[in-house]
């Protein structure tokens, strides 16, 4: 699909082509892109916390059970909401390279915690994770059910957020005490 600067699905679809171009052709395009990205998370009070990401806020909080004040979406809330987001991008870019309509759009997610007491320290057995997050796709668009089925399967099989949670990134903690 090549047009010069058709929109489509809230996209310009040129400027897509050439970052696919780009990322194809120059290893310094691939190397600026890859990151590192980075997010500063600081203490709020409570059980809050504001993190900064480029010029972007995002605020957290727990739920009134915990002691705390609810004002905001917790981290697991906010974990499952970024597998959601990064899938949504995945199947509304490659959808819109692949000419694909997409009238409306839905991820739905959904996790349970292995065990809440690791958390709260009172036993080292099982996860305080999800062991498994449900993810459902609500799609209205204009294409056979095989592409929409197809653009599924590649959105969450090459979205970052989600391959990061499904393989477990090492996390590599370090400490300064000030």
């Amino acid at each position: 699909m090549s047009s010069s600067s058709k929109n489509l699905n809230g996209l310009e679809v040129s400027k897509m082509e050439d970052f696919v171009k780009e990322i194809r052709t120059k290893p310094d395009v691939v190397k600026n892109t890859n990151g590192p990205w980075r997010s500063r998370v600081t203490w709020q009070g409570g059980l809050k916390a504001k993190a900064y990401m480029r010029n972007h806020t995002v605020t957290f909080d727990e739920p009134e059970g915990l002691g705390a004040t609810d004002t905001s979406a917790s981290a697991h809330e906010h974990l499952l909401s970024a597998v959601g987001a990064c899938m949504m991008t995945g199947f509304v870019y490659q959808g819109t390279l692949k000419g694909v309509k997409i009238h409306n759009c839905e991820i739905a997610l959904e996790g349970t915690f292995g065990d809440i007491r690791n958390w709260a320290g009172l036993t080292d057995e099982g996860t305080p994770g999800y062991p498994e997050i449900k993810a459902k796709l609500y799609v209205k668009a204009d294409s056979d059910r095989k592409t929409i089925e197809r653009l599924w399967a590649n959105a969450w099989k090459h979205s970052v957020v989600t391959q990061t949670v499904a393989r477990g990134a090492k996390i590599i903690p370090s400490l300064e005490v000030l």
